[in-house]
């Protein structure tokens, strides 16, 4: 079966089941214009539609207009559709059925009409479109059925334009009236019957003069009889419907205060009782339902007496025979409805501009239609349009009709019968549309991100919102509505995810991630797609969306912030995508006077954060003192030559700091200061925990011995007695032997000597590596840092980097003191104990001449290129210093504090200077060593010292005494003794210089002035106070002197 032939069959189908439909009592309504069930009609009938209605049974009607599947169907109507020959006048399902006088003055006034709804369809109105706007207004009731002022209409009409030229127009508004034929032939036969009779009569019934008012109602109740319908059952519909007409209409009339600024009525009034007494007894004389009962007689007599209570009525009325407001209103309604194709509701009839240009000129001024009021309704029927019809290009001749109401004077010219149109309801009437379309599109755009995705039908509706406020008011309301539609509609559209990311999360922090997402989104589609056309009438929408937005995420972010008690990576996403959302939606409210309380997010967590930070820190310090425990100071890389400990502390202190800013949290300065002071201060531990396990230098050092004088035989007799024990081989083995043992007597001295070269370069290389690691801590905060204060105001963050730039200073500091003091440690460690008996016991032992420095020289080329081998590259030179001073430091003591049986002369002063170049040429290294500089300065202290070894006994003697002298004058003058820049006026370097003298004269000086001994006591206790106390210590600068450069 083809298209063509399903098409059929479904068309018989429907047609077989529609007239079993009326077959069995009930009632099919077609659109008017079609002659039965044509074939367009058919298939345009959607069956889901059509059988709800059908299983009501026939006791329900089925109207095929509710349940065609388009709109617009202009292709499929047929064009002469107006003249087409409505179904049988005679037909009694055709008309609805009239209310008696009698039904009617029992019930009294009718309740308001709604001007939109079709009576017929008004039980399933919103089944049709749920959004077709209303005008609900009291003021419209006028107690008619709708086909009441439709048959009103078209007489009204048909008298002001009936002429023959206008047939086809008259025909057309027949046809948009719902009227049929036969009915429509009835009213032309009574009027022009009417006129002929009333002209017969002498009346003053005239087709142009009266036809817009109600006296021409009544003067037809007059001549109208029986005879001028077809069947008496029409003229019974006829006089029902005029009569209804009738006494409605003048209820209402005696209700119009008899001016604006008087409230009585007629209808208070103990005439209008008697008239609307003998009006109802007249009307219940007219209703003859049946032939046998009527009486032409009767029949004139009754409707005398109803033209005569009418006209009292009338008389006493403001508005007179005039047609109330409302109902004049309800008939500019329905016939410019007429303007619309009643199948494709979002076109006009072919014939729109000349029923226009007929409404305007001929039928308007009957009625007392404004230009005002006829804006103000062919306005409102566009806007209804396109609710129905979702055309946008009916919004632009709405706005254009609202603008022309502006335009337009509130009041028209006056009736046909001089009374003058109710000028404050036309007013009000004009507000009350205008608020009606503002309140329909405010309806719509509380809900705009799910009505509207295309923005220019939103663009549309607001120019007409806008139009609307300024026709009905102040244009500052607009904003005011439109302020309340933007947070509205954010909110359902805010509520909608609320319930998604319930459905899509496994917890609640989840739930608040894709909330806060989803929030952006929207933030995103309000900025560029929503706030644009939204700018034109509220110039601040985005600011309004941001701050609405902003109270949504709120109420969900808060109470859950509360819950927060662990910073799990849920929690912190969530956390950082609700920050991210707050500084966008920020941004949107800069520069704006908008009272918005930040959330605080940072604030509420802080004690989490900083609960974070101090937990850290206690388990670093816990992992620290674990493998400082279990440390061996053996290097871990031979690159660096560190120890695990310092590399495993590095790493870990970086990776705290990378894992508190991986939070990805604009963190405050509080916070981050807080885990940078906690980090230095347990690398400054460490530190000095390094440190720590080397002791003292001066630990390192020998107790100095006491001074004695110089005595050739003593003299003597020990060199020989030193000769004889290097000539013996087995007692050098055993004196050997016996300085070892002695250099190991204490624990201490067995503690230092398991400090080898490799552990003291291992804990230095350390050191190094933490101090260089430093800088690079320093900048992951600061980096981090900018990263996430990026938008900070400029001086507080410059001020936060100042400080960031410095964060580990005190580690810094407290890095760079350790190594310095432990190079120094290292080079008096291998000087005065590694080397110690080659140093302190055989260097210059007895005679300078026989026992030089080159054993001392080759022992000290072999230790630094231990440490070198052992140390980082850049501590290569710090080693070679700090070697160098103690080997100056150690020359220094031997020549001042070398013991007994060192004896000098002047003359020894040139061997030891040799020596002194040698230790010279040996740290040089031929230009790859220390420099040159560096090195003069280092050994300064030594040629200072040669320079007073070179003087003569008597000037020795002689300084001593001037230098003695002065201290006694400056104590007797009570000051402090001048400090002496030389050392050749120091009596302390003197002495000990006088002591070291081989020479006669200088023993006897002592003898007599200083009572020295000429030999150590047997049991005397050997002191470190004398080198510790003054001396070559304060006089050389000790291990002060050596400070690390770079």
């Amino acid at each position: 079966m083809n298209s063509s032939e399903s098409a059929e069959a479904v068309r018989e189908l429907l047609k077989y089941v529609l007239q079993d439909f009326e077959a069995k009592g009930g009632k099919v309504v077609v659109p008017v214009g079609c002659n039965g069930l044509e074939d367009w009609l058919l298939d345009n009938v959607e069956v889901p539609k059509l059988l709800p209605l059908l299983k009501k049974g026939p006791g329900h009607d089925v109207n095929l207009l509710q349940v065609c599947s388009s709109k617009s169907t202009k292709a499929k109507t047929p064009k002469a559709k107006a003249q087409a020959k409505a179904y049988n006048p005679f037909d009694d399902t055709e008309e609805p059925t009239p209310v008696s006088v009698d039904e009617l003055m029992a019930r009294g006034p009718g309740k308001a009409d709604n001007l939109f709804v079709e009576p017929e369809v008004a039980e399933d109105a919103s089944a049709v479109n749920e959004h077709e706007p209303k005008l609900d207004l009291p003021q419209l009731q006028t107690g008619m059925e709708e086909h009441q002022l439709k048959e009103l209409a078209y007489t009204i009409f048909f008298g002001a334009c009936g002429k023959r030229s206008n047939a086809e127009h008259v025909q057309v508004m027949r046809a948009q009236l719902e009227m049929s034929e036969g009915r429509a032939l009835e009213v032309q036969r009574i009027l022009a019957t009417a006129l002929r009779r009333d002209q017969a009569t002498g009346s003053s019934l005239s087709p142009r003069s009266s036809l817009g008012t109600l006296e021409t109602q009544v003067k037809l109740l007059q001549f109208v009889r029986p005879q001028d319908f077809d069947n008496f059952k029409h003229f019974v519909r006829w006089r029902d419907t005029t009569a209804n007409i009738l006494l409605q209409i003048l209820q209402r009339a005696a209700q119009v205060p008899a001016s604006e600024d008087d409230k009585y009525t007629f209808e208070g009034t103990a005439a209008f009782k008697r008239s609307l007494a003998r009006l109802r007894g007249g009307l219940r004389r007219l209703n003859v339902r049946d032939p046998d009962e009527y009486d032409e007689q009767e029949y004139t007599e009754a409707a005398s007496a109803v033209f005569n209570s009418a006209q009292v009525i009338a008389s006493q009325s403001r508005t007179g025979w005039a047609y109330p407001w409302a109902v004049r209103i309800r008939l500019c309604d329905l016939m410019l409805r007429g303007m619309f194709d009643t199948l494709d509701e979002a076109s006009y009839v072919e014939s729109k501009d000349a029923l226009l240009q007929l409404l305007q000129t001929r039928v308007w001024p009957l009625l007392g239609i404004s230009q005002h009021i006829h804006n103000t309704i062919y306005a409102w029927i566009h806007f209804r349009q396109f609710a129905v019809t979702g055309d946008v290009y009916l919004l632009d001749t709405t706005k254009e009709l609202i603008h022309n109401t502006l335009l337009s004077p509130t009041a028209a010219g006056a009736l046909s019968n001089g009374a003058a149109l109710d000028k404050q309801a036309d007013d009000d009437f004009s507000d009350e549309v205008s608020a009606a379309i503002v309140d329909w599109i405010a309806k719509r755009m509380s809900d705009y991100h799910k009505n509207f995705h295309d923005t220019q039908l939103m663009q549309g509706l607001l120019e007409v919102m806008a139009s609307a406020g300024q026709a009905g008011g102040p244009s500052a309301e607009v904003s005011t509505l439109l302020v309340v539609c933007i947070r509205d509609s954010l909110e359902s559209a805010f509520r909608w995810h609320i319930e998604q990311t319930a459905k899509d999360a496994d917890n609640n922090a989840v739930r608040i991630c894709l909330l806060a997402k989803a929030s952006v989104n929207l933030l995103g589609v309000e900025v560029t797609t929503f706030s644009p056309v939204l700018a034109p009438y509220l110039p601040i929408a985005a600011d309004v969306a941001a701050k609405a937005l902003h109270e949504l995420f709120g109420s969900q972010l808060l109470p859950w912030l509360a819950t927060v008690e662990n910073l799990t990576d849920d929690n912190l996403e969530a956390v950082r995508q609700a920050d991210s959302l707050e500084g966008q939606l920020m941004d949107e409210m800069e520069n704006r006077e908008t009272d918005v309380s930040p959330w605080g997010i940072l604030n509420r967590l802080s004690p989490l954060l900083f609960a974070w930070v101090s937990n850290q820190l206690i388990m670093l310090n816990d992992w620290s003192g674990r493998i400082q425990g279990t440390e061996d100071w053996k290097p871990v890389t031979h690159q660096r030559g560190c120890a695990r400990s310092a590399v495993d502390i590095v790493k870990i202190a970086s990776e705290t700091i990378e894992g508190l800013f991986n939070m990805r949290l604009a963190l405050p300065v509080a916070l981050v200061r807080a885990l940078t002071e906690g980090l230095d201060e347990v690398l400054r531990k460490y530190v000095k925990f390094v440190t720590s396990t080397v002791g003292s230098i001066d630990a390192l050092v020998p107790p100095t011995p006491n001074l004695t004088r110089y005595k050739r035989e003593l003299a003597v007799k020990a060199e020989e007695a030193a000769v004889t024990g290097r000539n013996s081989p087995k007692s050098a083995k055993r004196e050997a032997a016996a300085s070892d043992e002695q250099q190991l007597r204490t624990p201490e001295d067995s503690r230092i000597a398991q400090l080898t070269t490799e552990t003291l370069v291992t804990r230095i290389n350390s050191l190094l590596y933490i101090e260089e690691n430093l800088p690079a801590m320093e900048k992951i905060v600061q980096d981090r840092w900018e990263e996430d204060t990026e938008g900070v105001h400029t001086d507080l963050r410059q001020k936060s980097l100042d400080w960031l730039s410095e964060c580990f200073e005190a580690a810094h500091q407290s890095a760079r003191q350790a190594i310095d003091y432990m190079c120094n440690f290292i080079g008096m460690k291998t000087v005065f104990f590694d080397m110690r008996r080659a140093v302190l016991e055989e260097m210059y032992q007895h005679h300078v001449e026989s026992a030089r420095m080159h054993p001392v020289l080759v022992q000290l080329d072999a230790a630094l290129g231990d440490m070198c081998a052992a140390g980082n590259d850049s501590l290569h030179a710090y080693l070679a210093r700090s070697l160098l001073q103690a080997t100056t430091v150690a020359m220094q003591r031997v020549l001042l504090d070398g013991g007994p049986y060192r004896l000098y002369i002047a003359d020894d002063v040139e061997y030891v200077e040799q020596d002194l170049e040698q230790l010279r040429v040996l740290f040089l290294a031929d230009g790859q060593g220390l420099p040159a500089q560096d090195i003069e300065d280092l050994c300064t202290p030594v040629v200072d010292l040669l320079n007073v070894l070179q003087l003569e006994t008597g000037i020795l003697i002689k300084n001593f005494k001037d230098a003695k002298e002065e201290e006694k004058k400056a104590l007797k003058a009570g000051r402090s003794p001048t400090q002496h820049t030389s050392l050749v006026y120091d009596p302390d370097i003197l002495q000990r210089v006088l002591a070291h003298r081989a020479d006669r004269n200088a023993s006897k000086f002592l003898k007599k002035e200083l009572r020295l001994p000429k030999k150590l006591s047997t049991g005397t206790n050997l002191s470190s106070s004398a080198f510790s106390s003054g001396g070559l210590k304060a006089k050389s600068g000790g291990f002060g002197r050596f400070k690390r450069k770079g």
